[in-house]
C-alpha cells in the first residue's frame, strides 16, 4: 500500500534563463527538493512552447532574454497558463521592473546575484505553498457550498452561533477597556509643580493598551525622576510586562527615605524581573533619570532603550546611550550611568521607537533624523513633541507602534501632560523601525567601540570590517554593541567571526555585548563558537562621544569580496555551513572575477 504522500504528484517547475552556469546551479539547488520535477527553457520561444503544453506550478524566469524579455513573457503567459505562480530575475535590480512584474501577478522578484541560494529556496517553497493555498480554498468553497446545503435547517443554530460569539467579542472588548483602565491609572494625569521647569508628555498607544510606560515623580523638594519604559510587543502581553515592572522598579531607599540612583533601581528592578519565569520574546527597555531642579544636575541610566538627546540652548544636540542591557534578559546584568548637567535654556527628551513612525525618511537612520529634527526645533512644549512626532494635531490616530516622548525643560513654561488614547483598529503588523543600518563608533582608553543598529546587511559590511581591523592592527580592542541590532545577515555575520580571529591572533580583546536570545541562537546554529565564548552577559556603557560610520564608497568591488569572504569563514565552520554557502559561493566568485575582468 502506496503512503499518502507517493499519491500526490511532483510540482511542475519551468526554469526560462539563457546563462548555462547559472541554469544549472538553479537546477542543482532545487533538484535537492522534494517532490519537485524541473524543466528548463533558454529563451521565450522555448518557454512559449512547453507553457502551450505543459501545466507548471511555478515559473521563474529571467528580465533579460535572447529573443524577449521576461515581462513579455510573463504578459503572454497570463492568457494561455494563468494558473501558475512566476518569480521574476535580474541583475539590474531595477524597481520599476519589479513594479510592472508585480503589476502583471508576479509571486516574487529576485534580483541577481542571489543574496544566498536559499533566498530562492525559499522563494519556491512560498510560491508552491501558495498553490496549495489555492487549491486548498478551491476545495474549501466547493465544500462550504454543499455544507450551506446541507445546514439549511439549521438557520436558528447558527444565529444562536452568531449570538454567543457576539457576546464573547462584548466580554473581550470590556476586558481590553477595563484594562487600559488599569494601566491608564499607572500614567500621570498631571504634571507634578516644577518650579522655574516645565515638562511635557506625548503617549500614544497604538492599541487601547501598549508596551510603553511613562511617569514623571517628585522623589523630595529638589528633586525629580523621569522614566520612559518600552516592553516587547504589543496589546495585553506588553501592558502586563510594563506593569509589572513598574510594579518592580523601586524609587526611593526603603531605609534612608532618600531616591535611589537611577543604575541602583534599575538594578534592582532586572533581578526582580529576572526571578520570574524565562519566557522568550519578554524584556523591556527603560531610561530612568533623576533631575536636582536646583542644581540641574542629571543622573541617567539606561536599559537598552534608544539613546536620550539633550538639546543645548544653543542648537547642539548630545546623544546619551544606554548604560545596561534591556531588562529581564539576564539575572546577573550591570548598570551604570551617566552624569551631565542642565544649564537655562537645554531640554533633555526620553523617548520610545514609536517616534520614528512618523519622522520622514532619508538616508539617515531613524534616531540621526530625530537629531536633526531636534535641532531644528525652535519651540518647546507640547507642541514641539507633537512635531517630532510629524503631527500638528491633538486628536489621537491608530498607530502601528506605541509612542512615549518626555520632554523636559530648564526654563519657565506650561507642563502638559497629553495621554490621548485612540480607538482600538485592529493588530497591526510592528513596523520596521530600524530597518536602516546604522554604525556608531567610539573609543575608549585601550579599545574601540562599534554599536551595531537595525537591520545591519552585506551593503555596510565593509566599512565596518575596515574599522574593525584597524583597531585590531593598532593593537587596540574591540567592543561590539548589539542592543539595538535587529538583524545580521549572512555576510555581517561571517565578517564578525573574521574579526573575531584576527582580535585572538593579534591578542587584543574582542567582546560583544547586549546579544540578544534570537542572535545567541543564530551563532549557535552556524557553529560559530569562537564568537559565543566572546559574548559577555552584561552592558557597559557607550562614551558620550559615539560618531557615525560613513556609508561605504570608492571601491565597488569592496561589497561582493567582502560576500565572498564573510561566506567563505561560514563555510569552513561546519560541514552543514558548507553544504548551504557552496552554490552561493560558485556565484559569487564568478560575480567578483567578472568585476575585477578575470577570466573564470
Amino acid at each position: 500500500m502506496s503512503s499518502p504522500a507517493a499519491d500526490v504528484p511532483p510540482a511542475r517547475l519551468l526554469l526560462v534563463e539563457d546563462d548555462p552556469d547559472f541554469r544549472a546551479l538553479v537546477t542543482t539547488a532545487l533538484a535537492t527538493m522534494e517532490s519537485v520535477r524541473m524543466d528548463e527553457a533558454a529563451d521565450g520561444g522555448t518557454a512559449r512552447r512547453r507553457l502551450r503544453d505543459e501545466l507548471y506550478d511555478v515559473v521563474i524566469t529571467d528580465l533579460s532574454l535572447p529573443d524577449e524579455d521576461g515581462l513579455s513573457l510573463l504578459e503572454w503567459a497570463r492568457e494561455r497558463q494563468p494558473g501558475a505562480s512566476w518569480i521574476v530575475l535580474t541583475g539590474h535590480g531595477s524597481f520599476d521592473a519589479a513594479v510592472r512584474a508585480l503589476q502583471l501577478g508576479a509571486f516574487d522578484f529576485l534580483a541577481k546575484p542571489l543574496e544566498s541560494i536559499e533566498a530562492l529556496r525559499n522563494a519556491v517553497r512560498n510560491a508552491l505553498a501558495h498553490q496549495r493555498l489555492l487549491a486548498e480554498r478551491r476545495r474549501l468553497a466547493l465544500e462550504l457550498a454543499a455544507a450551506n446545503e446541507r445546514l439549511q435547517g439549521h438557520v436558528e443554530q447558527l444565529q444562536e452561533a452568531c449570538r454567543l460569539l457576539e457576546d464573547q467579542a462584548d466580554t473581550i472588548r470590556a476586558d481590553l477597556h477595563r484594562a487600559a483602565l488599569i494601566q491608564r491609572a499607572l500614567i500621570p494625569q498631571h504634571a507634578p509643580r516644577l518650579p522655574g521647569w516645565s515638562v511635557s508628555a506625548l503617549y500614544r498607544p497604538s492599541l487601547h493598551v501598549g508596551g510603553d510606560l511613562y511617569d514623571v515623580v517628585r522623589v523630595g523638594p529638589q528633586r525629580v525622576l523621569l522614566l520612559v519604559a518600552d516592553a516587547a510587543g504589543h496589546g495585553l502581553s506588553a501592558a502586563m510586562l510594563a506593569v509589572l515592572f513598574r510594579s518592580r522598579l523601586p524609587l526611593v531607599d526603603p531605609d534612608s527615605r532618600l531616591p535611589l540612583r537611577p543604575m541602583d533601581a534599575l538594578l534592582a528592578a532586572n533581578r526582580s524581573l529576572s526571578d520570574g519565569p524565562a519566557a522568550s520574546g519578554l524584556f523591556l527597555t527603560a531610561a530612568l533619570c533623576l533631575v536636582d531642579l536646583r542644581r540641574g544636575d542629571v543622573s541617567i541610566a539606561s536599559a537598552g532603550h534608544p539613546p536620550l538627546l539633550v538639546r543645548r540652548s544653543d542648537g547642539r544636540v548630545e546623544q546619551v546611550f544606554h548604560t545596561g542591557p534591556a531588562l529581564g534578559l539576564y539575572p546577573e546584568a550591570v548598570f551604570t550611568q551617566h552624569e551631565l548637567r542642565l544649564e537655562r535654556g537645554d531640554r533633555l527628551l526620553l523617548y520610545t521607537d514609536g517616534l520614528f513612525e512618523n519622522v520622514a525618511p532619508d538616508d539617515a537612520a531613524p534616531a540621526l533624523r530625530v537629531v536633526g529634527r531636534l535641532a531644528e526645533e525652535r519651540g518647546g512644549g507640547l507642541d514641539a513633541l507633537l512635531r517630532l512626532a510629524g503631527s500638528t494635531a491633538r486628536e489621537p490616530k491608530p498607530r502601528e507602534d506605541d509612542l512615549t516622548a518626555l520632554l523636559l525643560e530648564l526654563g519657565e513654561g506650561a507642563s502638559i501632560l497629553d495621554n490621548a488614547m485612540p480607538e482600538p483598529a485592529g493588530v497591526p503588523a510592528r513596523p520596521a523601525a530600524w530597518e536602516v543600518c546604522e554604525i556608531l563608533v567610539g573609543q575608549e582608553a585601550e579599545r574601540s567601540i562599534l554599536s551595531l543598529r537595525g537591520r545591519c546587511t552585506w551593503s555596510c559590511s565593509a566599512i565596518f570590517h575596515q574599522v574593525g581591523m584597524e583597531a585590531i592592527e593598532a593593537g587596540r580592542g574591540l567592543r561590539l554593541d548589539l542592543t539595538l541590532c535587529s538583524h545580521l545577515d549572512s555576510t555581517f555575520l561571517g565578517t564578525i567571526h573574521e574579526l573575531c580571529e584576527s582580535a585572538e591572533r593579534a591578542n587584543v580583546e574582542f567582546r560583544l555585548e547586549g546579544v540578544m536570545p534570537p542572535l545567541e541562537e543564530l551563532f549557535q546554529e552556524l557553529e560559530m563558537k569562537r564568537v559565543l565564548d566572546h559574548v559577555v552577559p552584561f552592558t557597559l556603557p557607550l562614551p558620550r562621544r559615539m560618531e557615525p560610520l560613513p556609508s561605504a564608497a570608492g571601491d565597488r568591488q569592496a561589497p561582493g569580496r567582502r560576500m565572498l569572504r564573510a561566506h567563505e569563514v561560514l563555510a569552513t565552520l561546519s560541514e552543514h555551513n558548507r553544504r548551504e554557502f557552496d552554490p552561493l559561493l560558485d556565484s559569487l566568485r564568478r560575480e567578483v572575477n567578472k568585476r575585477s575582468g578575470c577570466s573564470t
